[in-house]
């Protein structure tokens, strides 16, 4: 059966079966399906062969960028004595010229891979949706926008997928993100009563449900994903893009509601390995691995771009090798796949690992040490001058010099002699350290951030902090790459939810101060896709030195007011900065109250209306209302909710009247004391 639309439908992947309805009466027809530009008819085999013959294309011209993260994966787990072999063009391990010749791995590229890890996974995604226009309207909009995307984040198992990209990323220099609409995710929002027929032909009545549908996204392997040209530098330049999936044929039928034929097939995926080497620890790195599915099948994804002769792009979805399931318009107005990179190279649509730059540092790292540990050996294990027939040498060269060992010699030679051994060159201790530290340079790491060392002669505060911005400068050229991706993907998803979140929705997902935000809205609430960022990158800045710098500004007085204090907020302030572990227990009851007052301000924005209580602290509550309500969150509640506004109104003219009351109480006291 083949799916075929006319108009953009509601998904991508999942239950397209339902998404797409079926068209044709005989799975084994070749079908005409289209014409092309010039009128030709195609015709469902064409179509197939055509997307295998341009799969195949795709496939000749990437061979070698494959073999590089093959490469690559090698010496993340430290197989370290391999290369590319230029005539077959696949993975070739090395031995040793001589048996003698130490041939030891010292993986330095792991620990400096895992850093990089460490450091990448301290950046911050809380964007937020700016307005389209300065009316209020539009600042509501940006509003709901706004918590649509942290919902999207919060629910949906991001730090999880976002640690599995930054894996991919470091590995092959390249990953992907794709976004699409799942009619069949969310709350269900109606019924409707349907004829099913059984495969003897008898029909029953059954219910067939209808959802909100949702947002779904997940990762592209660079293993998985073929553009149309390598030297094309974005897919928006790409005219279009192939995906070749492996899924169980349960899946395949799951998704498109079709039965086929599974077998063996092969499929690359990441897995963790324990890697050794010299530097005295064992890492757990993610490297390639070839895992065979059973029952399984290819699924190729084909997505052409909008363009003058398909205004609405196209999508053509193959199972197996004959199995043509969808042909049609492209549901969305772009390719909605993101690419993320670790370093670009000018020209080429892929890039490029640290790790391939860190192979020929860690080949002459392995060589170095190498030379070092066969010079102690010459000199543990030494070698004798002997006079012709005077020892066994055959013996000895069978067997060895051991501890404790006699050479045994004929009474009429001469004794056998030690060949005198040099002393080690200096200059390859200082190759040594100055391998590991361009590899540090490279790799956008150093000594301070792998294990917290200075380098050596490094003693100045401020020297220090320069280090540390140096590493993160560099570092901070990836993490660019990821959040500028991530943006572009949360642009796609408003889009999306514009585009098909057609039914009133709530949205709920966990805020500041750990309140649950409870947001009606529908895609019409959507208006604007110019996102950005809450925060600049946090590895521009090392939490190091913000805190220094916070403390500075402290010591200098720079938050305190015109009598010197310094109020709850700031010293909050501080103690998040600081990281000290479970910090609320030692807050004072001031920074408790000011908590408690801005929860309340969360309560009034979901309708809930809070009791003045008489063991509040009226001017902290007074304090954080009048914060509230000079700012745009409120004008958009005034202007939504008036009654609720009003009502916060009131709450915050109670706790004056509170603080008048005790005002006029204490000066009464005062009176009659004095009295």
């Amino acid at each position: 059966m083949i799916m075929r639309f006319s108009p953009p439908v509601s998904g991508i992947v999942g239950k397209l079966s339902a998404l797409f309805g079926r068209g044709g009466d005989d799975e084994g027809d070749n079908l005409a399906i289209d014409v092309d530009d010039e009128g030709k008819t195609l015709y469902k085999e064409d179509i197939i062969a055509e997307v295998f013959e341009d799969l195949k294309k795709r496939k000749d011209e990437r061979g070698m960028l494959e073999q590089q993260w093959t490469l690559n994966a090698n010496f993340l787990v430290g197989n370290q004595y391999c290369d590319i072999n230029p005539y077959r063009g696949d993975i070739e391990q090395l031995k040793p010229v001589y048996d003698w010749m130490e041939h030891e791995a010292f993986n330095n590229i792991a620990v400096l891979i895992d850093t990089r890890k460490a450091n990448l996974k301290k950046i911050s995604y809380r964007m937020k949706v700016k307005p389209r226009t300065n009316e209020l309207d539009d600042y509501a909009k940006a509003e709901v926008s706004t918590d649509i995307l942290q919902y999207t984040q919060t629910n949906t198992d991001f730090e999880s997928k976002r640690n599995m990209m930054i894996d991919w990323n470091e590995l092959c220099g390249n990953v992907f993100w794709m976004s699409w609409w799942d009619a069949y995710k969310g709350e269900i929002v109606g019924t409707e009563e349907i004829i099913k027929t059984d495969e003897d032909g008898n029909e029953r009545k059954a219910e067939k449900a209808y959802y909100e549908g949702d947002i779904d996204y997940g990762l592209i392997t660079p293993y998985e994903l073929y553009p149309e040209s390598v030297f094309k530098e974005t897919i928006e330049a790409q005219r279009s893009i192939i995906i070749e999936q492996v899924k169980t044929v349960d899946d395949v039928y799951d998704l498109y509601g079709i039965k086929v034929d599974g077998g063996e097939v092969e499929t690359f995926e990441l897995t963790p390995l324990a890697s050794s080497g010299g530097l005295g620890r064992e890492n757990t790195v993610m490297t390639l691995g070839h895992r065979t599915m059973d029952d399984a099948v290819k699924v190729i994804t084909y997505m052409e771009r909008p363009s003058k002769y398909r205004p609405h792009g196209r999508m053509i979805i193959i199972v197996g090798d004959d199995e043509l399931v969808y042909y049609g318009d492209l549901p969305y107005d772009r390719i909605p796949i993101v690419q993320i990179k670790c370093r670009e190279i000018a020209g080429q649509f892929y890039g490029k690992s640290v790790i391939e730059d860190l192979i020929p540092y860690q080949r002459a790292l392995n060589g170095c040490i190498n030379k070092i540990h066969e010079y102690i050996k010459r000199i543990v294990l030494n070698g004798f001058y002997v006079q012709e027939g005077t020892v066994d040498v055959e013996e000895y060269e069978a067997n060895g010099l051991h501890p404790g060992a006699m050479l045994v010699y004929s009474r009429d030679g001469q004794p056998p002699t030690p060949i005198p051994n040099g002393n080690l060159p200096s200059e390859i201790m200082s190759e040594r350290y100055n391998l590991k530290t361009d590899m540090e340079y490279v790799a956008g790491t150093s000594q301070l951030m792998v294990n917290g060392a200075t380098p050596s002669g490094v003693t100045s505060g401020t020297a220090i902090e320069n280090l540390m911005e140096i590493d993160n400068t560099r570092l901070a050229m990836t993490g660019d790459y990821i959040r500028n991706g991530i943006r572009k993907m949360a642009i796609m998803w408003l889009d999306i939810y514009k585009r098909y979140a057609n039914t009133q929705r709530v949205v709920r997902y966990v805020g500041s101060n750990d309140i649950a935000k409870a947001i009606v809205w529908s895609g019409e609430d959507i208006n604007s896709t110019d996102v950005e960022y809450t925060t600049e990158n946090e590895l521009l800045t090392s939490e190091e030195v913000q805190k220094q710098k916070f403390m500075e500004a402290y010591s200098m007085g720079l938050f305190a007011d015109e009598n010197g204090r310094v109020s709850e907020r700031v010293k909050n302030r501080m103690l998040e900065c600081m990281k000290v572990g479970n910090y609320s227990e030692i807050l004072s009851v001031n920074t408790l109250h000011m908590q408690a007052a801005q929860r309340e301000n969360v309560f009034f924005e979901q309708g809930v209306m809070p009791q003045v209580s008489e063991f509040d602290n009226h001017e902290i509550h007074i304090e954080e209302h009048m914060r509230y309500i000079l700012q745009m969150d409120f004008h958009i509640m005034k202007m939504k909710k008036p009654e609720w506004a009003a009502v916060l109104e009131s709450h915050l003219r109670e706790h004056q009247a509170a603080v008048q009351q005790a005002a006029a109480t204490a000066m009464m006291a005062a009176m009659q004391n004095n009295a």
